[in-house]
Order: structure tokens, then sequence, then C-alpha cells
């Protein structure tokens, strides 16, 4: 089935992404419910039909992530910790497999993760002559080139951070079916608009903020390149924590359907919303804008 999902999404275009995050689904359900030989002999099917059909190294290494990512998820999720222990227990080993892969594959090609910011190039200049051929302003278009140039910039100096992201994601959006397919009750997940991070993340946020800001101006590039990819993980959280509010508010002042789903897509197309709903998370530290510490608080006997 694994192997079915990443077929599916390289031949089917529309469900592209749809399919390759589901992968891991089917290695999860067969550890949970078997045992982990099973898991693996699920995984090994996986990745050799996959390199046997596609003849592609990149594709094998995809598919060798997502194969652990659903070995690993399985063997926590037999746990039976809450759903947020588990995404992030499984997210942190796959990171640290992810990261240490690239490590040992850069020590022996070092041109490794030029070939990725190379294809990554090859896609935004695809972009860029499409959005050439609809006619927009020379303006424009050297706009939408210097946001790539950004974008790029980014990604070389955020890497890890940005695997840890995706893991996430990923994860999260597999245990979240795993619940429904297996009815797990041990994955207790509080309701969204109600969710809030513990006071102690603020430490974090306030300390990668200083390790980016201190190690930039002191041009340290390793201590800048730790705090920056710490600052943009805790920010991913707090944005999370800001939806979160915006969730409670719009059904406490029963907002409009069509209204919700133009401020979330306003949230992860501008810059500027998405700053602000990650302030918004933050600030909920101070000001507890659903009053979830008073409702918390235990009531004094009389």
């Amino acid at each position: 089935m694994s192997l079915c999902f990443f077929i599916s999404g390289k031949f089917f275009a529309f469900g592209q992404l749809f399919f390759q995050v589901l992968v891991p689904l089917p290695i999860i359900i067969c550890v949970y419910l078997l045992d982990v030989r099973k898991g693996f002999l699920c995984f090994f099917i996986m990745v050799s039909g996959v390199y046997l059909i596609f003849q592609n190294h990149f594709f094998a290494i995809l598919s060798i992530q997502l194969g652990l990512l659903g070995l690993v998820t399985g063997i926590i999720l037999k746990n039976k910790f809450p759903f947020i222990k588990t995404a992030v227990l499984s997210t942190a080993i796959l990171s640290i497999i992810s990261l240490l892969a690239i490590f040992v594959i850069s020590l022996h090609d070092e041109n490794v993760l030029n070939g990725i910011y190379m294809n990554l190039q090859i896609h935004m200049d695809k972009s860029l002559k499409i959005y050439e051929e609809t006619g927009i302003s020379k303006e424009k278009i050297e706009l939408v080139k210097e946001s790539f140039t950004t974008v790029l910039n980014i990604i070389k100096t955020s890497f890890p951070a940005i695997i840890f992201i995706i893991n996430f994601s990923i994860v999260s959006i597999n245990l979240f079916f795993s619940k429904k397919i297996l009815g797990l009750e041990a994955l207790k997940l509080s309701t969204f608009k109600t969710w809030r991070l513990r006071d102690e993340c603020i430490w974090v946020f306030i300390i990668s903020a200083l390790m980016t800001f201190l190690f930039k101006y002191a041009k340290f590039q390793q201590g800048y390149i730790i705090g920056l990819n710490l600052l943009i993980i805790i920010s991913a959280v707090y944005l999370v924590g800001g939806l979160a509010i915006a969730n409670f508010f719009f059904d406490k002042w029963k907002v409009f359907p069509f209204v919700k789903v133009l401020i979330y897509v306003l949230v992860f197309t501008s810059p500027i919303f998405l700053i602000l709903i990650i302030i918004l998370g933050l600030v909920d530290f101070w000001f507890d804008f659903r009053g979830r510490k008073d409702r918390l608080r235990p009531v004094p006997n009389k």
C-alpha cells in the first residue's frame, strides 16, 4: 500500500502531495497491529519497489525517509502516548536521522546539498517563466525574482528547521488518519481552539531570538544558524498557537466560513499576516486572550 501511495504521487500530479504524505500510514498501521518485523518488511518492499521502478537515487532516499517515518511513528504509537507527545518524539528522532544522513552523505559527496539547491533553483526558474508568460510587468517579475532568491537563501541557512517542520506536518497528518482508522483513544488531542503552549516555551523563543541577533551582529555564523533554526521552529509552534486563538474568536463571534477561509489564505500567503498571527500566539503568554489561566486556577475552599 505504501508503494502504491508513492507511485500514485508520481503519476497523478493533482494528488502528488496528498499521496506522498500518506506513504508512512500503511507502515504505521502494520507496526501497530502486527509487529516491528512485519512493519520493516513493508518498509523494505516499498523502498525496493521504488528503486526498481524509478531507478532514481533521489526517489529512493525520499522513500527511505518516509518509510523510516512510518516505522518510528508506529513504534512510538505502541507506547500509547498522547497525540502531541507522539508527534514531537517521532519528529525529533526522524529529524536527527535525516540530518545525520545528510551529513554522512555530504562527507562522501560534497555536492549533495548543492544538488538539492540546484533542483530548487530549477523549479523556481520554471515558475518564473510561467509568470513571464502571463504578461506581468517587468517590475513585478523582478520583484518575484528577488523573492525567490530570498527564499532560496533562507532555505540554505534554515535547512534543519525546514526538515523538522515538514517531518512534524507529515507525522501529524498520519497520526490523525491512524487515530481515525484504528480508533486510538490514547491519542488524546485537546480542542484546537483551546490549545496553548506551555509557559516555559517563551524562554526558548527569547533565547533563540537573542542567539540569532547577537551572533549575527558578532558575525559568528555557526551560532547564528543554530539560533535562526531554533527561532524558526519555535515561531512555527507559536503560529499554531496564534491560529488556535483566531479559531477561538471565530467560533465566539460566529464568523462566516467564507471569511475564515479568506483569513487563513491571507495568513499563509502574506508574510505580514503570518507574522501577526505568530505575534498573537506569542503575546498570549502575557494577555491570556481566552482566559484559560483563570479557568484552570483552583477555586479556594470557603
